[in-house]
């Protein structure tokens, strides 16, 4: 007991040094300026937007994503020791609700700041780096295949499967993604777990060929060491990513045990691997991948056990693929709001396919290239075929795209509620897993607390988007610019129309200067029952944004100030007033307020823009600033009124309840 106590104090003691973060942080006056970096290239350079775009792993501070020219793609080899000089910054991330965030994204991958090498600035060399000598040969077989493949359409599968490098365009991506095939595409446990037992079967034969060596040293034990160092050698080959950590671990933990001739449970083997891994690193316990991995290969044992009460052999193949597939559904809901319905079919084909011929053929292929053999004809006529099956497939049958919000919770109860329904158990709990995976079939919208209170949605996007949602209606107000753009509507607008489970929108206003619009990609998104503009685009029949037009909803008020282009639109709720600007001139601005000023008290004004004077002389509760830039605040300093802005707080939601009660909270304070 002792001993269990003084492993557990040394484990906690490791984990605790491991997460502590010996680099300094970069100081403020130093983004945004020039700064002399010293530290090592830690990945692969990669073209994007003309530049070369790679990791710089720094000294003093720790990883930083860098861009530089092509002209200095000698210098950009993997585990070169360089002295640069770059203009480094923190990318602004806008906060949403339920949207990605680039920030966070950049955090979890340990990356600190993004930068630019400066054109025509001298490079300094020091040396080589002997820890990332691994990614230089990563490196060395890149560029190999980019020559060997030239500009093959298939070019991008057979890098994801030799050497983890997933750089699919987006057609490709969704074809993996509709077809729930996606896994096979990450180097993980299925493919060192199938290279390892190919290396233990062949070197475990060639040394039994010998019985000299035999007497010497068991074939066992050949074959056995043999499948450690190819597993080692190709997760190295991978880049070593968290999948492949996890099953290098693994593997090692039952060779060290078969070794002393102890056996260990996949169970006790799988927990050794994921405190293994924390200890050598633990903010991966942050990382969608560590338990997307996990989760895999625990569902995978929770299916062994199934399939120990089936003895047909098309049960034993068919059945793991049906219940993976069962598995991965909600786990795909929750990470990607999706699921693939055709996954069964495409997994029954594509994983033996993928792990007994394609990959073993394009490592085989990989391997005699270099003494100038090329059969790469051969993997590429499977995987020809395997992209043809499942294009017919995802073309017939398309993603599902999720309709709510499914919270973690919901997960958990759905998996727990799946392994009681189809575990022999008795009927009473069968019937419990079946209700508890009933979760999965509701909406999270409480429509009781739905239409309890009016809201204004404010949006953190550089140009204004501001939703109203009263008593089941929706009134989103935008800029022009917002309609062209796919990554704030798919990512920003559409997951929070989600979250609030809104299945339409009934007034659409658009604002700016543009002559013409088109609605395509937002329909995409979400139906639009009719769109307010001045803009000129006859072709979508238009309502004008015009004082008769304003609209009387329920017990909403809404009244349009216009001035040619201009449309500010007065939202008023019980004996609460709101207005909200477009990036409107301070002339139009005053010619809106002499038209109406009579008519008009707002609250709260929310805005993109500096305000006319006037406006700001009444009764004002509190000002939101839509913008993107700290600095422009200044434009705000010289008033008595409470501001709000988006680039500080993020989104920003303003509720009014039955009684007339104001409440407003932000995505990143509480008020």
């Amino acid at each position: 007991m002792l001993i269990r106590k003084n492993c557990l104090l040394i484990i906690l003691l490791f984990i605790s040094i491991s997460s502590c973060d010996s680099y300094q942080n970069i100081e403020k006056f130093k983004y945004n300026q020039e700064v002399s970096l010293s530290g090592v290239v830690s990945t692969i350079p990669k073209q994007k937007d003309d530049k070369l775009e790679f990791v710089f792993h720094t000294f003093k501070y720790g990883d930083v994503l860098l861009k530089a020219d092509k002209s200095y793609r000698h210098y950009l080899i993997p585990a070169n020791e360089l002295t640069l000089l770059a203009k480094i910054y923190k990318p602004h991330e806008y906060d949403n609700t339920n949207a990605f965030n680039y920030s966070q994204y950049l955090e979890h991958n340990y990356i600190v700041a993004l930068g630019n090498i400066k054109n025509g600035s001298r490079i300094k060399y020091s040396g080589t780096s002997i820890l990332s000598l691994p990614e230089r040969f990563r490196y060395y077989i890149y560029n190999h295949l980019q020559s060997q493949l030239n500009e093959n359409k298939l070019k991008p599968f057979v890098l994801a499967l030799l050497i983890g490098d997933k750089d699919f365009t987006e057609s490709e991506q969704n074809l993996l993604v509709r077809s729930g095939t996606s896994h096979l595409m990450v180097i993980s446990g299925l493919h060192i777990g199938l290279l390892a037992f190919i290396a233990f079967l062949v070197f475990r034969g060639i040394w039994s060929l010998s019985p000299k060596l035999c007497r010497k040293l068991p074939a066992q034990y050949i074959g056995v060491t043999s499948s450690v160092i190819v597993a080692f050698s190709y997760s190295l080959l991978a880049g070593f990513s968290l999948p492949t950590q996890r099953a290098v671990i693994m593997l090692l933990v039952v060779v060290v045990l078969w070794l002393v001739k102890k056996r260990i449970s996949i169970v006790r083997s799988l927990f050794i691997a994921f405190i293994v891994i924390l200890l050598l690193d633990f903010k991966s316990i942050y990382s969608i991948s560590l338990w997307l991995s996990f989760s895999a290969v625990t569902i995978l044992v929770i299916i062994s056990v199934l399939l120990q009460q089936y003895k047909s052999k098309l049960a034993l193949f068919l059945l793991p693929q049906v219940y993976l597939t069962i598995f991965l559904i909600p786990i795909s809901v929750y990470y990607f709001d999706s699921f693939s319905v055709v996954s069964i079919l495409a997994n029954i084909v594509a994983i033996p396919l993928v792990s007994f011929v394609i990959l073993p053929l394009l490592l085989f292929c990989l391997v005699i290239s270099f003494i100038g053999l090329k059969l790469w004809f051969i993997p590429m006529a499977f995987l020809k075929l395997l992209y043809i099956y499942l294009e017919f497939l995802t073309k017939h049958i398309p993603l599902v795209e999720y309709w709510s919000y499914f919270s973690l919770t919901s997960l958990i109860i759905v998996l727990v509620g799946i392994i009681l329904l189809i575990f022999p158990f008795s009927k009473s709990v069968r019937l419990l897993g079946l209700v508890m995976c009933l979760v999965f079939f509701q909406s999270s919208t409480d429509l009781s607390k739905k239409y309890e209170y009016f809201k204004l949605h404010v949006f953190d996007t550089k140009d204004e988007m501001v939703l109203a949602q009263n008593n089941g209606q929706n009134i989103l107000y935008t800029s022009v610019k917002n309609l062209g753009n796919e990554y704030i509507l798919s990512n920003i607008l559409a997951s929070y129309l989600k979250l609030e489970g809104i299945d339409k929108v009934d007034y659409l206003i658009v604002v700016g200067s543009q002559k013409s619009f088109n609605l395509k990609n937002i329909n995409q998104i979400i139906p639009i029952e009719k769109t307010i503009s001045n803009n000129e685009n006859n072709n979508l029949g238009l309502i004008k944004c015009s004082y008769k037009n304003n609209l009387l909803l329920n017990n909403l008020e809404i009244k349009f100030l216009s001035n040619q282009n201009t449309c500010l639109v007065d939202i008023k709720y019980l004996n609460r007033e709101f207005l909200l600007f477009d990036n409107t001139s301070l002339n139009s601005q005053e010619k809106i307020f002499n038209l109406y000023n009579r008519i008009v008290s707002p609250d709260i004004i929310i805005t993109p823009t500096r305000l006319y004077s006037k406006f700001t002389n009444n009764r004002l509760d509190y000002i939101i600033y839509i913008s993107n830039r700290v600095g422009e605040l200044y434009r705000f300093n010289d008033l008595k009124h409470k501001i709000f802005d988006t680039y500080t707080n993020g989104a920003i939601t303003i509720k009014v309840d039955h009684n007339d009660k104001l409440s407003v909270t932000s995505q990143l304070k509480k008020y």
